[in-house]
C-alpha cells in the first residue's frame, strides 16, 4: 500500500470515527456503494469498481458528508491514484486522395440514381 493511499484511508477512517458513524451509514446517506467506500479506505474488495473519475466524485460526496475539505481530499486522491498516461495514436495518411474519393462518391451516386430510375420506369 502506498503512503498516499494510506493517508487517504486514514483520513476517511478518522473522519468516520470522529463523526460517530459507521461505514454503512455513510454509504446509505451518500448513496455511494459500500464496496467503493471500502476501496477508498484501501480495504480488499472483490467488486468491480467504477472508473477513476467516478471514484473521485464519490470521494468528494463522502468528504462533504463527513465535513472534510473536498479540495484537500481530492488532492490526496490524485496523489494516491494518479492519472495513467494513455497511449497516443499516430496519425495515418488516408488511403485515398481527396480527388479519388470524390470521384468514387460521384460514381457511386450516379450508379444509385441509375438503379432508382430503372426501378421507377419498370426496366428491370
Amino acid at each position: 500500500m502506498s503512503d498516499e493511499r494510506q493517508a487517504l484511508a486514514n483520513t476517511l477512517k478518522q473522519a468516520i470515527s470522529a463523526r460517530g458513524t459507521t461505514l454503512d451509514a455513510v454509504a446509505q446517506s451518500t448513496k455511494v456503494p459500500r464496496s467503493t467506500l471500502l476501496a477508498l479506505m484501501d480495504e480488499p474488495v472483490s467488486a468491480v469498481l467504477p472508473e477513476r473519475v467516478y471514484m473521485r466524485g464519490h470521494l468528494c460526496v463522502v468528504a462533504r458528508e463527513l465535513g472534510l475539505d473536498s479540495a484537500k481530499i481530492g488532492e490526496l486522491f490524485d496523489l494516491a491514484y494518479p492519472v495513467k498516461e494513455k497511449v497516443g495514436l499516430t496519425p495515418v495518411a488516408p488511403r485515398f486522395s481527396t480527388g479519388s474519393l470524390a470521384l468514387m462518391v460521384g460514381l457511386g451516386g450516379m450508379a444509385l440514381l441509375a438503379v432508382v430510375l430503372a426501378f421507377t420506369r419498370g426496366v428491370v
